[in-house]
């Protein structure tokens, strides 16, 4: 084990996964941003032709290893990304996508109509997947790649989203929101079938070479379902796969964001069981802390439109400092956007944001 001042980015984030404190504050990955890093993309920002287009990086895996090599080393990242789609569940489960020539990939068509129908769903298979086989081919490349050129340090994350969200987007959200009214048992076991087929996604990562799986549950937000419809239809199946993910790798193996305000939730967050929570940027990190910050590592959370994309590198700073000042005391804490990064954010953005937890981020934080 290496000192407190000369931790390797692994060590790292596994003393903040323990509520300790580190050398300095690790930083999660630039997600989607890092396809600015494929090709000849970083001279294409803001410039409607690229060249490397969102589809030929989420459908090419030698093409988006190289990109998060170059990412590795541009940012010295703790943490990278490998997705060959932001939906691979729900595309597994049935439903249709569109991937835009620059944008994060869309549901088209859901897979059933009315709840119920959930029951003639086929539980996919998970390593013939064509979207899921990719994901696992770029996790294979990076995890090479990075064992020879870092050795097995840099924290790979993997993705699926979470049991609700996947729900909503089989089903569609309008319709999962009547169907909790309507329809509860249904709802229940519907969500506990989602949830399975998400744990089978992740362990197929984790055993392709991924230490984390990213799980972002946006559907589960404040702004979408009150706290006491969290409690019974999301909470539960995030716990569910929370456990299933930790038992089969390690207790850092589980990430989980949830957008929106979720204040009126910490205490639940907490219970999930997760390695670390990322929080939007309208949580305030402060109340998190102190609410929850000794119960489960938190990461977070300046701004991704405001300040990251439409900001200076001097308001990132700024903001990005009071994230650690207000979060980092003591350890536990992880820093990163409130979301994923815009992908048109400019290069000289993104390198503020990255170098904060250098900068400020060395322990005793002052």
């Amino acid at each position: 084990m290496s000192t407190k001042e000369d931790m390797s980015h692994g060590e790292r984030v596994r003393a903040a996964i323990d509520l300790k404190e580190p050398d300095r504050v690790p930083a999660f990955c630039t997600l989607s941003w890092a396809v600015n890093l494929a090709g000849n993309n970083l001279n294409c920002i803001g410039k409607k032709e690229k060249d490397v287009s969102m589809p030929q990086f989420l459908n090419t895996p030698e093409i988006q290893a190289e990109a998060h090599f170059k990412a590795t080393e541009l940012f010295d990242a703790d943490f990278v990304w490998c997705y060959s789609s932001n939906q691979p569940v729900a595309v597994a489960i049935g439903c249709e996508a569109i991937q835009p020539y620059w944008s994060t990939t869309a549901i088209s068509r859901t897979a059933i109509d009315k709840v119920e129908d959930w029951k003639n769903l086929e539980f996919p298979d998970i390593e013939k997947d064509p979207t899921i086989s990719k994901q696992l081919d770029i996790i294979r490349l990076v995890e090479k790649g990075l064992h020879e050129k870092r050795g097995n340090d840099t924290f790979i994350d993997g993705l699926t989203n979470g049991p609700f969200t996947i729900a909503g987007l089989v089903l569609g959200i309008e319709k999962l929101m009547f169907a909790m009214v309507d329809s509860p048992d249904d709802t229940k076991d519907f969500i506990d079938f989602c949830t399975d087929v998400s744990i089978e996604c992740a362990k197929a990562q984790l055993d392709a070479g991924a230490d984390q799986i990213f799980c972002p549950d946006p559907s589960a937000s404040g702004d979408l379902i009150p706290p006491d419809f969290y409690r019974e239809f999301a909470l539960p199946y995030a716990q569910k796969y929370c456990k299933a993910i930790v038992g089969h790798k390690d207790r850092y193996s589980c990430m989980y964001h949830i957008c929106g305000d979720t204040a009126d939730r910490l205490e639940d967050l907490a219970s999930i069981g997760v390695s670390f929570l990322s929080l939007d940027y309208k949580v305030s990190m402060k109340e998190a802390k102190e609410r929850i910050g000794d119960k489960v590592c938190l990461c977070g959370n300046v701004n991704p439109a405001e300040t990251l994309f439409l900001g200076t590198p001097e308001k990132i700073e700024e903001e990005g400092r009071q994230c650690i000042r207000d979060a980092a005391l003591g350890g536990g804490y992880i820093y990163w956007s409130g979301c994923d990064l815009p992908i048109d954010c400019s290069l000289k953005n993104v390198k503020a944001f990255m170098e904060v937890p250098i900068k400020y981020g060395k322990y005793p934080i002052i």
